[in-house]
C-alpha cells in the first residue's frame, strides 16, 4: 500500500516541477521577445485561487488561508512533458 502512495507523491512532484520549469521558460521566452506574439502567447494564462485569501479570526488566532495557481501555455506544456518522462519511469 505505501508503494501506491510514493507513486502518488512523486507524480504530484513530478508535475509541479514540470509546471515551474514549463513557466520559468515562457518567462524567459516572453522577455527575449517583447511586445511580440510569442510574449502574449507564453506569458499571458489565467490565476485561479483565492483572492484576498479567507480570514478566520478567533480573536486570541487570526489565521487565513489562501493560494493562487498561474497558468499559462508554457505550463501546460511543461506539465505535459513531465508527465511523458513519468510515464517513461
Amino acid at each position: 500500500m505505501a508503494k501506491r502512495s510514493d507513486s502518488m507523491i512523486m507524480l504530484l512532484v513530478i508535475l509541479i516541477l514540470g509546471a515551474l520549469i514549463g513557466t520559468v521558460i515562457g518567462e524567459v521566452i516572453a522577455a527575449m521577445v517583447p511586445g511580440g506574439t510569442l510574449e502574449k502567447i507564453f506569458s499571458t494564462g489565467i490565476n485561479p485561487g483565492l483572492s484576498p485569501p479567507a480570514t478566520l479570526n478567533l480573536k486570541v488566532l487570526s489565521v487565513s488561508f489562501g493560494f493562487t495557481v498561474k497558468i499559462n501555455l508554457s505550463s501546460l506544456l511543461g506539465i505535459g512533458l513531465a508527465l511523458l518522462l513519468y510515464r517513461k519511469l
